[in-house]
């Protein structure tokens, strides 16, 4: 893996794409790095060592694909035990008494 600066991209653009291709490229800006992927389709998923162990770690039983529920792929969505905490937690919010609020009763319980 290589480490760049902002200023060497700056400078090499075309440079460094090219070898993004080949290597692992990452421009380090303040102290924060950012990642050169190259990929065919922009919207492909990128998943990482931290969230391939993370997602091991959720017991086989309860585990499905977050892909199914969320397109970054959160790994909220991928234990079935959260999935259906929120189904159960839709229900409820759709079923019983309802009030719609006044605009000042919606004002004063924001603090508006």
């Amino acid at each position: 893996m290589r480490v760049i600066t902002t200023t060497d991209i700056v400078r090499q653009t075309k440079t460094y794409f090219d070898l993004a291709e080949k290597e692992r490229i990452a421009v380090k800006r303040g102290g924060k790095y950012i990642n050169m992927v190259v990929t065919d389709t922009p919207d492909c998923s990128l998943i990482t060592e931290y969230w391939i162990k993370e997602f091991f770690e959720i017991p086989e039983q309860h585990r499905c694909n977050p892909f199914e529920y969320s397109p970054s792929g959160d790994l909220f969505f991928a234990d079935k035990r959260n999935i259906d905490h929120l189904k159960i937690s839709i229900q409820k919010a759709n079923t019983g008494n309802k009030k719609r609020l006044s605009l000042s009763d919606q004002k004063q319980l924001l603090s508006l």
